[in-house]
């Protein structure tokens, strides 16, 4: 195929060299006798023009994406150019999106017939999902969605509009400083150099924090650089996390503040263990949860705090907190059947502090829920009061090996019983 254009051009540049000749252009300029030597010159000329054209175009790298068409000297700065400026971006009109979610929600609603006729065939059922990749809530208009989306997750907009830049090596121009260090944080995170891209986008939040525009760009900010923390130092990430909760905090966006509690908890649970930081931080996020009704995002934190409490030996506190959701849990429709797993939870650290105490809490609960009584765990529980009465270790262990034949016992209830099983007596520290 190269071949054939090679010879096309030598065809073409034949035929104007000789149309050319004394009667054309260049016979006129430089008369009959000239003519050919300046069409030589000529043709020479837009030769060694398309040469360096061709030679240029074969170094460059040209992206092809819509609307863009900008050209790089090598594959680096095109991969990054793409990575930040195209990665999200739609093919049909050529909007870009923060992330994959939004996209999908894009292309969905703007370019979708199949959308559009359930649309109009159904308006009163619920389409327009959430911009927040993690929230699931749907919604009947895009104008409702966008209020929740700005209320709820701080999402004034689900479209970024694209920006183009000429060159790789100028994408700084023009660009305020804590914009250049905010996509000086994301080339490094490209690059995987976490600590790097941390101190960015930490510098990124000073700067917005100290120009007062935007509380909002200042959390998010840190909260990318927590991110970029938490692959290499996790007290690092917890101290970004915490400047972000007193800021969701100041403009009174508690449930995300309580989102970013629930992470800090997150990595004193598994990055950096430490059981009395993970205990607060869910103590802090339930708090919050609370505050804003979110009543089952509350629960799944306090039923944290309740499980650390006990292992940490704070068996009243953990008593306290399981007794706290199995009674609201209890008064619940849909719930009240998942009562009996927390009322169980509570009566085990009962018996890890006294049986005397035990037996009044049992009778308590049945009152509370009189469902209870019915339950595996209540007998187990009885059965278990006996046996530490008659400080009789055997029959303790086979009662639990039995209730553990069908439902099985988890590593908390486990080393719960264990506690509980000294109390019998002398013995081996075994349930096996």
């Amino acid at each position: 195929m190269a071949e054939n254009e090679a010879k096309a051009r030598k065809k073409f540049e034949e035929a104007e060299k000789k149309a050319k000749g004394g009667s054309g252009f260049l016979g006129s300029l430089f008369g009959g006798a000239k003519a050919d030597e300046a069409a030589d010159l000529f043709v020479q000329e837009r030769q060694e023009e398309e040469s360096r054209w061709q030679q240029r175009s074969n170094n460059e790298i040209c992206c092809m994406e819509k609307g863009c068409g900008e050209t790089f000297d090598n594959v680096e700065f095109y991969e990054e150019h793409y990575e930040l400026f195209h990665r999200h971006q739609c093919s049909v009109c050529g909007l870009k999106f923060a992330n994959t979610h939004r996209l999908e929600l894009h292309s969905d609603e703007k370019h979708s017939s199949f959308f559009k006729a359930q649309l109009q065939l159904r308006p009163e059922v619920a389409l327009f999902r959430c911009w927040d990749s993690e929230c699931t809530l749907v919604f009947r208009n895009a104008k409702e969605r966008n209020e929740h989306s700005l209320k709820e997750h701080m999402i004034e907009d689900g479209e970024m509009k694209l920006e183009k830049r000429k060159l790789a090596r100028k994408t700084w121009e023009g660009r305020s400083d804590d914009a250049v260090r905010g996509m000086a944080g994301n080339l490094f995170k490209i690059s995987k150099l976490w600590k790097e891209a941390g101190d960015a986008f930490v510098r990124s939040a000073e700067l917005h924090a100290s120009s007062n525009d935007g509380r909002h760009d200042t959390a998010s900010n840190y909260a990318e650089a927590a991110n970029c923390y938490r692959k290499i130092n996790a007290q690092l990430a917890v101290d970004c996390l915490m400047k972000t909760v007193e800021i969701y905090t100041d403009m009174g966006r508690f449930n995300m503040a309580a989102k970013n509690h629930c992470t800090i908890a997150e990595l004193y649970e598994n990055e950096c263990p430490d059981m009395a930081q993970c205990m607060a931080h869910y103590q802090k996020a339930a708090d919050f949860y609370k505050g804003e009704e979110s009543k089952s995002s509350a629960t799944k934190c306090l039923i944290k705090v309740a499980q650390y409490a006990a292992q940490l030996e704070q068996y009243r506190k953990a008593i306290q907190v399981f007794e706290e959701i199995a009674t609201w849990e209890a008064d619940h429709p849909t719930l009240k059947y998942a009562a009996k797993n927390h009322f169980f939870q509570a009566l085990l650290c009962y018996l890890c502090v006294d049986v005397l105490d035990t037996q009044h809490a049992l009778k308590r609960y049945e009152e509370i829920s009189p469902s209870f009584a019915d339950t595996r765990e209540y007998k187990l529980i009885r059965d278990l009061i006996a046996c530490i009465e008659e400080q009789n270790q055997d029959h303790f262990t086979d009662t639990v090996k039995a209730y553990d034949k069908i439902s099985r016992l988890d590593p908390w209830h486990t080393a719960l019983l264990v506690k509980i099983k000294r109390s019998c007596g002398e013995g081996e520290d075994d349930l096996k």
